[in-house]
């Protein structure tokens, strides 16, 4: 209502704007709540290089001190009057009261935390993140929990008097298209972190066979472990600012995933951003990537075999990859757009004031 005060939500999350569910579940989505009356302030409590310490193979002492200076900043951290809005964790260690809180307005879940997920460089530590009795808390403390996929949802239920879906979303006109025309040689990418690279393992050996028998076929992997080696693979860095231009390079994207209970909680972003630069995919058909894949957005693969009939069909084919791309683009537009999922989300905030 025009000359109403904006309804005030501090969103809160451990996680700085170098991961991607922090951008894509409360950075990116504050510009389209204003327009619908609520004033989202993302606020991480780890900096970029703080965050990047916790994740590598730092010291623990050196990582105590980072724990530490994340909690007493955000103990100072005012918001009255605001809606509280915790995004996965507010910490990345438990702080009496404060992590998980006493009162807790909306919770966002992306990810199935509630198994508990301590990645490589600290699965030593899990006990002391307690990751999956703080979801469950967090769960069972908030009066609105939003997830990311029916699954998530679905168990949210377990704990939680309040649950809505709210897929993960993007912006499709921040992201530049593919244009799609013939080359010697196709590049195949999949976008993501160190600790998603060994999903990619699944398919190598589609990719030896394609260029074996004489299809033309470049493996991209932006942000990977450069572990993964091979004649046709480039290895590129991710970085926020060339994100959007690598995966718009990309003739086709991959999303590989073993069906794991872990893996059914994901929420599609990697096919996301493809769709929204025209990309077509081949992925899983694991959790919402069926769902997302469709019938005209891509194709789906199990087996080595049909990972190198949907890829080689899809190479060899590209007027196909330009129809696919850009039926895509219009199903994100249309279905997974921060302007469609906004006004939804603004009303489930403003039904907790």
């Amino acid at each position: 209502m025009e000359g109403t005060p904006p309804l005030r939500v501090l969103g809160e999350t451990a996680y700085p704007l170098t991961v991607a569910s922090a951008r894509a579940r409360i950075a990116n989505f504050a510009p389209f709540l204003l327009a619908h009356g609520v004033d989202l302030r993302y606020e991480p409590t780890l900096t970029e290089r703080e965050y990047a310490t916790l994740t590598s193979t730092a010291p623990a002492v050196k990582k105590a001190v980072v724990l530490a200076g994340a909690a007493a900043r955000a103990l100072q951290r005012r918001s009255d009057g605001w809606l509280s809005l915790v995004h996965r964790l507010r910490l990345l260690s438990p702080v009496p009261g404060m992590d998980p809180p006493r009162h807790l307005d909306l919770y966002d879940l992306d990810d199935a935390l509630f198994l508990g997920s301590a990645g490589p460089a600290n699965r030593r530590f899990g006990w002391a993140k307690q990751e999956a009795s703080r979801c469950v808390s967090y769960m069972s403390t908030a009066r609105q929990v939003v997830a990311g996929n029916s699954f998530l949802a679905d168990r949210a239920k377990q704990y939680a008097r309040n649950v809505e879906v709210v897929p993960t979303c993007v912006d499709p006109a921040r992201q530049q298209l593919r244009v799609h025309v013939a080359s010697e040689v196709t590049e195949v990418g999949w976008i993501g972190s160190h600790t998603t690279t060994e999903y990619v393992r699944a398919v190598l050996p589609a990719f030896e066979r394609l260029n074996a028998s004489g299809v033309r076929a470049k493996l991209v992997l932006v942000g990977a472990d450069g572990g993964l080696r091979a004649p046709w693979i480039e290895h590129r860095p991710w970085s926020l600012a060339s994100e959007a231009g690598d995966v718009a390079s990309f003739d086709i994207g991959i999303m590989p995933l073993p069906d794991t209970e872990w893996v059914r909680g994901k929420c599609g972003y990697k096919l996301l951003q493809y769709f929204a630069a025209g990309v077509p995919a081949v992925a899983s058909p694991v959790g919402v990537n069926t769902a997302l894949i469709g019938s005209d957005h891509g194709l789906l693969a199990s087996s080595t075999d049909q990972w190198f009939s949907a890829l080689e069909r899809l190479i060899t084919d590209v007027d196909e990859r330009r129809e696919r791309g850009a039926a895509a683009r219009t199903f994100v537009e249309r279905e997974f757009s921060y302007e469609r999922w906004a006004p939804t989300l603004a009303a489930l905030m403003r039904a907790v004031r």
